[in-house]
């Protein structure tokens, strides 16, 4: 890949008139293996080039991607993009503009110990096909499923205004589920690890012992009692409940383009615009978004306009402090940009995303949580999310709860989901563990067309109230 092709498509847009340009030049490698009941579903390896070419042309954005990154090819992206914006600029009521950024000239990578390219494709289809097989715990394990995933990008941003940034990324992750049956009843259980990195994430891990206990965890469901509704119980939830919670309930509607509307038709927007500065929850609750956590889904140090990255505090204390921010909407709020934006590949024009959001730790350990809890629940697992457009009206299902009595973990339960509203939720934290764990969260959608991004989410266990919806 000819690094100096991304100079020569902004060169290019900055002949034609661009008051800005920006190019995005790419080298994906990506391979998947699914397997289902011993079965290989698909075994893929692919390879793709190309640069994705966005220009500002009186106050309106044109985009074009190519695959043919020959001068020519990269020429004639130049002059659709060029062609698209200032067609746009005619319709366009407030013309866009960008609030002032540094431009660096740099180069990173991600820390990888073992390359995806040096291991066999058939020796990683051998591996996964092993654990899909550990899943089968007993015969009550009706399905087992595990689906592999990793990428290798290279890419060099360059800017009319003379960034010029090279970032080699690498991902890796497996998702580990097991579906049990058991008479009518089906349960399932289901596990992600991943990272930003290479193989060696599975080294690190005991992949067997792990693939075991998803299938135990399936297998122990199918004993489990379904939960009954009970309305304003105490919870306590668990790292990977919160994972879930704060990409929907914070994530998301801390986006600024959302928060402007700007998503209102295909995603929604956010019950909280217009709120910066006011209270939204208890003391216990602050939230961040940060890129620049080494070994995370969503870890990088500049984004997608060149951007360098930094901690985004969104809530602090319960106050709504800020948002998630491109240039274009930094300048509207009137504040800096926060490297708020990223695109799935070349493709795709940048759009505003989340990259590690989570919780901050506080002061508790669980066990303390749990022992000062007469009567409630430890919610553990995400399941799956239904949440309103504006992000204010909440339920997600858990895969697992155990009931508290008087500061001990009783009667294990299914079928647990909780609902509240996100302000109500929020203030009634009144507990927060010391450790924070940031989890892989890969599938993130956003966009039309659509783009699933691979992010982290997470942070401590944190104890408040919500809704049991279960059997009455």
């Amino acid at each position: 890949m000819d690094k100096d092709l991304a100079l020569f498509a902004v060169d290019q847009a900055s002949k034609l008139g661009a008051d800005y340009a920006d190019a995005r030049l790419e080298d994906h490698y990506n391979e998947l293996i699914i397997v289902a009941n011993g079965k290989v579903q698909r075994g893929v390896i692919n390879r793709k080039s190309g640069i994705g070419i966005r220009t500002l042309v009186d106050g309106a954005w044109g985009f074009q991607s190519t695959t043919d990154l020959t001068k020519k090819g990269i020429r004639q992206a130049v002059e659709i993009a060029y062609k698209v914006a200032k067609a746009s600029s005619k319709h366009v009521q407030t013309p866009v503009k960008l609030a002032p950024a540094n431009s660096y000239k740099t180069s990173y990578k991600t820390k990888v110990k073992t390359d995806l390219e040096n291991l066999a494709f058939e020796d990683k289809l051998k591996q996964i096909v092993s654990w899909e097989k550990t899943l089968h715990t007993s015969k009550k394990i009706v399905r087992g499923l595990t689906e592999y995933t990793g990428i290798k990008i290279d890419k060099v941003f360059a800017s009319s205004e003379g960034a010029n940034i090279n970032f080699s990324n690498s991902l890796v992750w497996i998702s580990l589920k097991a579906d049990s049956t058991q008479g009518d009843l089906t349960q399932s259980y289901e596990k992600t690890i991943g990272h930003s990195g290479g193989y060696e994430i599975f080294h690190r891990n005991n992949m067997e012992e792990i693939a075991s206990e998803v299938g135990r965890k399936a297998e122990s469901l199918l004993s489990a009692k379904a939960a009954k509704m009970e309305r304003d119980a105490k919870i306590i939830l668990d790292n990977d409940y919160i994972a879930l919670l704060v990409h929907e309930i914070i994530g998301h509607p801390s986006e600024a383009d959302r928060v402007l509307g700007r998503e209102a038709a295909w995603a929604g927007t956010t019950w909280w615009a217009g709120k910066i500065g006011e209270k939204i929850g208890s003391d216990y609750l602050t939230a961040y978004d940060d890129p620049t956590i080494p070994g995370t889904l969503g870890y990088y140090l500049y984004d997608d306009e060149g951007v360098k990255a930094r901690r985004k505090v969104l809530v602090e204390k319960g106050v709504l402090i800020g948002h998630m921010h491109s240039r274009e909407t930094a300048a509207i709020f009137g504040v800096e940009p926060n490297a708020g934006m990223r695109a799935i590949t070349f493709e795709y024009i940048p759009l505003i995303r989340m990259s590690n959001t989570f919780f901050k730790e506080g002061d508790w350990k669980k066990e303390e949580m749990i022992e000062e809890t007469k009567h409630g629940y430890l919610v553990s697992c995400m399941k799956h999310p239904s949440i309103d457009d504006k992000r204010y009206n909440w339920t997600i299902s858990a895969q697992e709860a155990y009931e508290i009595k008087n500061g001990e973990l009783t009667t294990h339960l299914r079928d647990v989901a909780l609902t509240s509203t996100a302000p109500k939720f929020f203030k009634s934290v009144d507990a927060v563990s010391e450790k924070v764990e940031i989890l892989p969260l890969p599938g993130c959608g956003k966009g039309d067309p659509m783009q699933a991004l691979y992010v982290g989410n997470g942070g401590p266990f944190i104890r408040g109230t919500a809704t049991i919806l279960g059997v009455k």
